[in-house]
């Protein structure tokens, strides 16, 4: 912003030269032009510099939008994006039954569409965000994710094969994927922003049992057209999203050039995780020159040990993760014989049980004990309450109904107190590897195993729940997140003996 000197004023809508002022108005004139020779000059960016004059004339009446509400329409489509996300997670055992998948790859494939298409949106739009905007392309991939779930629902309905029903779930996620985010007030946005997603999370599932059950057929009986309800689940998360491209469309300001959007992002719905606390990143510099070997790192004492460490623990869980909900509900369903309605609120039920991990003890417990503690915390919770579950589904199916569904339920609750546990330990340890310059590279390159893990384990999992039952498939699960603890705490003691081998004073010669 640029300095200058005001030559003229307004008064009473009419401009009047400092000339023809007259005494006494000329010496105030003079005062104000002394004040404005310090004032910034704000016209250019949209925003106006008015002198301290007590006499000025009220402002006008706000308009419509007048406030920067861009945040705020951010966090609201990151809502409205997992909520029509989430709201399709208890129709799972029905999309099989509306194809005639037996459980295994093919079933498995329902969940791996979705990620097989953010992969390639992960390489397409960031580069276009920078190239066309942030809000138009973030308000396009938007409306692409409802165009995408739409064309589903309008499948469902017209009863199309498989292939076509994978191919939409494919196009609606290449839609995903554009993440944006930095900036000031950071802290606070992320705060907001888990908020809006857990929110998401606990709604969602309920809501779409309800609309499954009342909107979808004649009502609260079970009775209806089974494609009809799915198509209608299917329609509203269409509908959701959007919303949240208007949302962005209509409340995301972009003055004179400079995005607002730089400050916010809408999560992916197949990637969301819980943030992490605010952790000191600060990389020692030796001249002005970023050190390569990064002590403050957990899992190496160089940056590619210490990150591959981590992706490596990231891909297991991964893993474990996509294949709990690719599976889980047709558990739910198979086993204690729960409809879509309770599928969707036992699913709400331990969105609360993470809720209140993530509020009250994920973060005390990782400034208490750091992230490596917290990560394999985590983990061992996560890995437990796969192998419980997969004990529970190999029990005999006429054995006491009571017994099965206390382990189910109780391994399931167990599962969620371990995510929020392990969630911000990720992100946290990859911060303290890696310099601020290399960052977004190595995000990007955690991310990108992520998807491919969440791609390829359905499918292989799947087909070891067809041949060997669901109990050989929630165990490989727990066996990935096992793996994925034992990395953790070898990769840890390594690094602790180098360091300690290197602090370690010489004998005296």
């Amino acid at each position: 912003m640029s300095t200058s000197v005001a030559l003229t004023f307004a008064v009473a809508g009419d401009s009047l030269s400092l000339g023809k002022l007259s005494s006494p108005t000329a010496a105030r004139a003079r005062r104000r032009s002394v004040f404005q020779l310090a004032t910034p000059n704000l016209q250019s960016d949209g925003i106006v510099a008015h002198p301290p004059d007590s006499r000025r004339s009220a402002p006008s009446r706000p308009q419509l939008f007048d406030r920067d509400l861009s945040v705020p329409a951010v966090l609201l489509a990151g809502f409205l994006n997992l909520l029509g996300f989430t709201m399709t997670s208890p129709i799972q055992p029905s999309l099989g039954k509306h194809f005639s998948l037996q459980i295994g790859a093919s079933f498995g494939s329902l969940t791996s569409a979705y990620p097989l298409g953010m992969m390639l949106g992960i390489l397409l739009w960031p580069s276009l965000s920078d190239l066309l905007g942030r809000k138009f392309v973030l308000s396009l991939t938007l409306a692409g994710s409802g165009l995408g779930l739409m064309l589903q629902s309008w499948g469902i309905r017209r009863c199309c094969t498989l292939e076509q029903f994978l191919a939409a779930r494919v196009l609606t996620g290449c839609f995903a994927g554009n993440g944006i985010g930095g900036g000031e007030h950071l802290s606070k946005y992320l705060a907001w922003k888990d908020a809006s997603s857990t929110l998401a999370f606990i709604v969602g599932p309920v809501l779409g049992g309800l609309v499954y059950q009342v909107f979808g057929g004649d009502g609260l009986d079970g009775a209806g057209d089974e494609s009809n309800r799915i198509s209608i689940v299917i329609l509203f998360s269409a509908i959701a999203s959007l919303f949240a491209a208007m949302s962005v469309a209509l409340l995301v300001q972009n003055k004179d050039g400079s995005d607002r959007l730089a400050r916010a992002s809408v999560p992916s719905a197949d990637e969301e995780i819980a943030d992490g606390p605010t952790v000191d990143t600060e990389n020692h510099e030796n001249g002005g020159v970023y050190e390569t070997d990064i002590v403050s790192c957990p899992l190496g004492t160089r940056l590619w040990t210490g990150v591959a460490s981590v992706a490596c623990v990231s891909a297991l869980y991964h893993a474990a993760d996509s294949t709990f909900f690719a599976f889980f509900p047709s558990l739910l369903h198979n086993r204690l014989n729960f409809d879509t309605r309770a599928v969707g609120m036992a699913f709400t039920s331990f969105a609360i049980v993470s809720f209140t991990v993530s509020a009250f003890v994920a973060s005390r417990f990782m400034k208490a004990f750091g992230p490596v503690a917290a990560c394999t915390m985590g983990l061992g919770a996560v890995g437990t309450g796969l192998f419980t579950l997969g004990y529970a589904a190999s029990l005999p199916i006429g054995i006491n109904m009571g017994m099965t569904a206390t382990l189910i339920l109780g391994a399931s609750a167990l599962y969620y107190v371990g995510v929020p546990l392990y969630g911000p330990s990720v992100p946290t340890m990859l911060l303290r590897c890696v310099p601020p310059h290399r960052r977004g590279a190595v995000m990007g390159f955690d991310g990108a195993v992520n998807t491919m893990a969440r791609i390829i384990s359905p499918l292989i999992i799947g087909e070891i729940h067809r041949v060997h039952g669901a109990g050989a498939c929630f165990r490989v699960a727990g066996s990935c997140v096992y793996v994925a603890v034992s990395v953790a705490l070898s990769r840890r003691w390594l690094v602790m003996r180098k360091l300690y081998r290197t602090s370690s004073p010489l004998p005296p010669p």
